[in-house]
């Protein structure tokens, strides 16, 4: 519970740092890893993907961002069952917070959609903390440290992947292009 009490306020804290100025618009290409949590580690252990993210600067501090890509999460394989990969598109539109000259607060709502038969969209919300590191090209890059929940129906599916609710923590590490 004070891990928890020190984060909440360190977060809280951090919102009356000074916000860097972001002028211009960017876009990112990444690599992502999700780490399962919940039930949903009763499906995968890993999932692995690509994105690609637009950043719209919309006040000194404030961003509006889009992002779109994929993601596979490996089904968990063995002597008695076998989990197919479950794939999906998500598409996430959100808002971006610079609380100093690299980090920044993010928040995104949008939908998973799935590339197996069976699968159902999902509705997608994320939180998540990350940190712009200035290279000698001139670009950014962006490493980014998330939770993201997938919630939705899935009715006729197997028991093992009836879970309306899907969880994991996502590290993506992006290079970042100014427009």
């Amino acid at each position: 519970m004070l891990k928890v009490f020190s984060l909440s306020f360190f977060m809280l804290g951090s919102l009356f740092i000074s916000a860097s100025a972001q002028t211009t618009p960017s876009m990112s290409f990444g690599a992502e890893f999700g780490l399962p949590s919940g039930n949903f580690t009763n499906i995968s252990g890993l999932g692995l993907g690509a994105s690609v993210k637009a950043d719209f600067p919309v006040a000194t501090e404030f961003s509006l961002t889009l992002n779109a890509g994929f993601m596979n999460f490996f089904g968990k394989k063995n002597k008695l069952i076998n989990i197919q990969d479950l794939a999906y598109i998500p598409i996430k539109a959100g808002l971006k917070y610079h609380l100093n000259e690299g980090l920044y607060a993010e928040a995104q709502l949008g939908a998973a959609f799935p590339l197996n038969t069976g699968q159902t969209r999902l509705f997608v919300w994320s939180p998540g903390l990350g940190n712009l590191f200035k290279l000698r090209s001139g670009n950014v890059l962006d490493v980014g440290f998330r939770y993201e929940g997938w919630t939705g129906e899935n009715p006729g599916s197997t028991f093992l992947n009836a879970s309306t609710n899907k969880g994991f923590v996502a590290l993506r590490f992006a290079y970042v292009f100014s427009l």
